[in-house]
Formats: structure tokens, sequence, C-alpha cells
């Protein structure tokens, strides 16, 4: 017996596993081509997008103070959501500051944080809601808002403004493990000279937490004095 299949043979195995196989094989291929040519259309629609937003967010920085807002208004509705969303928001929340309207400037800060979610700019908008919390004596409100603050680039700052908060409602413990904190979460090779005072000044004295006997620019004035001193010595030990 031949140990090779004839033509016929050869040709109705194929035409079987055909028929088993073949709709999966195509519907199989299919999906693939599909899939690429979707991504590739993401892709180049995603791209288009960012391009539109950046421009529209240009024309926003550049319009004249009758237009703004009308621009502004085009990019919450056709780019809600986006990083462009939040930096109008967030420039009209810190315009709106400037002048004293700071309901409104909490107001468009709550809107940049609702389009930005946990993004850097999400937390940077929380950032600056809670100084303008705290501005309107919602000491509270402004704890939470720095402590929904995730992002590390963000964490060490959040700390320190909880520290600040803490320290003018006189809990001076809360205070320094905030400040703590805040040192303690800093990228490597920062410098926050002022931190390391606030850390400083809250810690226990004879096991007990109390309020500064200085005021910080007392404290400053200090650290200046002391500095200046060691350079002082240095220079005579060099003499």
């Amino acid at each position: 017996m031949s140990e090779f299949l004839s033509d016929e043979e050869q040709i109705g195995r194929f035409k079987a596993w055909w028929d088993e196989n073949g709709v999966s094989l195509i519907v199989g291929v299919g999906v693939a081509v599909a899939v690429i040519v979707g991504w590739r259309f993401y892709d180049n629609a995603n791209q288009e997008a960012m391009e539109l937003g950046s421009k529209s967010y240009a024309e926003f920085k550049e319009a004249v103070a009758s237009d703004r807002q009308m621009v502004a208004d085009k990019i919450r509705q056709e780019f809600a959501g986006s990083s462009y969303h939040v930096l109008v928001a967030m420039t009209q929340a810190s315009e709106a500051a400037k002048t004293g309207d700071l309901q409104s400037a909490a107001g468009l800060f709550e809107e940049s944080i609702d389009a930005g979610g946990s993004t850097l700019l999400g937390d940077l908008a929380r950032l600056r809601l809670a100084k303008v919390e705290y501005a309107l004596d919602r000491k509270q409100a402004a704890l939470a808002t720095l402590s929904a603050i995730s992002n590390d680039g963000y964490r060490s700052w959040a700390l320190e403004s909880q520290g600040d908060i803490y320290f003018a409602m006189g809990q001076i413990e809360q205070a320094h493990a905030a400040y703590t904190g805040a040192a303690q979460s800093m990228n490597e090779g920062d410098e926050r000279p002022l931190l390391n005072i606030k850390v400083e000044n809250t810690a226990p004295f004879n096991g007990e937490f109390v309020d500064f006997t200085s005021d910080l620019d007392q404290a400053l004035e200090a650290a200046e004095t002391s500095l200046a001193q060691d350079s002082e010595s240095e220079t005579v030990e060099d003499e």
C-alpha cells in the first residue's frame, strides 16, 4: 500500500476538514482584521480629538474677555472629562479666587475634580480647592479634600497643608503627624526647609504637644541666625 494518499483522498479529507472548521476559520480571520482596523481607527480618531482639543484650549487662552466664556462652554460640551475641560475649569476657578469670588471658585474647582478624577490634574485641583475651602472657613471639608489626594507627586504637599489646618485649629499632635508624614513622603533629593521647621516646632516637649511659643516668622529668623552662625564658625575654623 502506498504511504501517500491519492489526490482524490486528499481532496476528500480537505472537504471534510473544511466542513468542520471552515466557518470558524473565516470568523476568526474576520475578527482579527476587525480588531486591527478598529484599533487603527480608534488611534487616529483619538489623535485627531487631542489635536482639536489642544486647538480649542489655545483659542480659550487667547480669546478676549467677551468671547472666553463661549469658548469655555464649547470645550465643556465637546471635550467633557478631558484634560482640556479640567484646565479650563481650573483657570476660571483661579480667576474667580483672585477677584474674591470664593464660592464660584470652589464650584469650578469641584467641576475640575469631577472631570479630572484621580489624575494628577484632578489632585492639583483638590489642592487648590482645599485652600479655597479653608478661606471659606470650611476646615473639615478642606481636610477631607486633601485626604482624597492619592498621587505621589502631590501627596507630600497635601499632608503639609493638612498639618497647617490642624495647627490653625490648635490640634498640634495631628499637625505634627501630618508634617512628619509630609516629610517622609517627599521625593528623594527634595529640600523643603520650611517643612522641617514645622516638624521640629510641633514635636512633643517633655512628652506633651504644645503650641509654638513664637510665630513662623520668628522661627524662620532663628533658623537664618543659626545658619549664619554655623557659616561664621566654619569660616573661623578655616582661618
